[in-house]
């Protein structure tokens, strides 16, 4: 035994060390105890990854599909040819990151380099907004409504009493840098997350962040961003999961409370060409269900591994999104884009949709990324995703015109 004093002064009594070498069964005792902690660590840290959210965030899986739902081998032909990149075909187009799919309807989109440059207006029909009754353009050489000295927007949240949710709603809404409400009405971009977030989905994979440095620099119009949440916690009583349209729907909350309560207080751009809407996952079945239902509110829909088919429960075997559409010829004035990665389940999804519009003869952009179903994947698109959103979106806000006269 020897003798030493600890740093309170208490005397401790310990066991003399041991000139010689450690016996064997220490050492394969320190052996195991250090591939132990290696192993925990390991594993802590790939639960961690996959789990892909916020611990302060509610996290729910959405519905497994059945053996029936994954037999999904009805792809047409032109379905197949367009999805040529997942048999390796990355070497007919140079695009070492992702590779552009089309429809026939329309040609080519260019390829864009991170980070987006401006984007250009989209040829479609509804590119030139129609006057408003309350608004105007602002003329071209309006130079002071670019020069913004703000480098940040605001980020605000809400929580929605609703009629048809059960539960209140938790609404993230994005206002840009010089947010002017009194002068200026601005173009709104609705984003819907998956079932990995109860809630603030679109802020865990960044939007916040890109749309302050993008539209700061002057790559992005300003515009708001609305990121509403979902009931999910309501259980089986759960709008978001359990619904698919109409009355008492996700659908409803979306289109007959949230829109009017954004429009009636904050100053947007209250017209479809005005408005676009987007999600991931199950956020990306209610974007595209509710702008095909909703022609005469979003010119603009995105469906970000989306989640259309073979996820949904008590669908047909043919069940086609196409079938949630007001008409076939509305949708031809919707500017559609369908994205997902090339290790994502949702790709059959999107290959599923894409074959409907081409059946229809509906124009679209698809694309497949390097990645899964997973938050690094959507993260890595948001300046691509905010850039088409905003593709026809005029580059200076939109003045209001106020009657001072009528309203003193």
């Amino acid at each position: 035994m020897y003798t030493s004093r600890n740093s309170h002064g208490i005397i401790i009594n310990a066991p003399a060390r041991s000139k010689g070498k450690a016996p064997l069964s220490a050492v394969l005792l320190a052996i195991v105890l250090i591939a132990g902690v290696a192993f925990i660590a390991i594993y802590a840290l790939a639960s961690r990854e996959a789990s892909a959210g916020d611990p302060g965030i509610i996290q729910v899986i959405y519905v497994q599909p059945t053996p029936m739902q994954l037999l999904v081998g009805n792809s047409s032909a032109a379905v197949a040819s367009a999805l040529k990149a997942d048999i390796g075909a990355s070497s007919v187009i140079p695009q070492p990151r992702r590779e552009w799919l089309e429809s026939a309807a329309r040609p080519l989109m260019p390829a864009r380099a991170l980070p987006t440059t401006t984007p250009s207006p989209t040829a479609t029909p509804d590119t030139q907004a129609a006057p408003l009754r309350a608004e105007v353009a602002l003329p071209s050489d309006a130079s002071a409504a670019l020069s913004c000295p703000q480098p940040t927007g605001q980020l605000i949240t809400e929580t929605l009493d609703s009629n048809v949710t059960v539960v209140p709603i938790t609404v993230h809404i994005y206002l840009p840098p010089c947010y002017d409400p009194e002068r200026y009405a601005y173009p709104t971009l609705y984003l819907i997350h998956g079932t990995a977030f109860e809630q603030g989905g679109w802020l865990y994979d960044g939007v916040p962040r890109v749309a302050d440095v993008q539209m700061s620099l002057g790559v992005l119009p300003p515009f708001i961003i609305v990121m509403p949440g979902a009931d999910m916690r309501a259980g089986e009583a759960s709008k978001y999961s359990w619904t698919n349209t109409g009355p008492g729907s996700y659908d409803d909350f979306v289109v007959n409370e949230l829109l009017p309560y954004i429009d009636q207080n904050y100053s947007t751009w209250a017209d479809r060409e005005g408005r676009a809407i987007g999600g991931i996952s199950r956020g990306g079945y209610w974007s595209i269900e509710i702008a095909f239902a909703h022609p005469d509110l979003f010119s603009a829909v995105g469906g970000h591994s989306p989640s259309v088919f073979t996820k949904l429960v008590g669908v047909p075997p043919n069940f086609s999104m196409l079938s949630m559409a007001r008409s076939i010829d509305a949708l031809r004035d919707l500017r559609i884009w369908l994205d997902s990665g090339d290790a994502d389940w949702a790709k059959v999804d999107m290959r599923k949709l894409m074959g409907d519009l081409d059946a229809a003869g509906v124009p679209y952009y698809a694309e497949i990324g390097k990645g899964g179903h997973e938050d690094s994947y959507w993260t890595s698109r948001v300046p691509d995703y905010l850039a088409f959103y905003s593709a026809s979106w005029p580059r200076v806000p939109r003045a209001r015109l106020l009657d001072r006269a009528a309203n003193p």
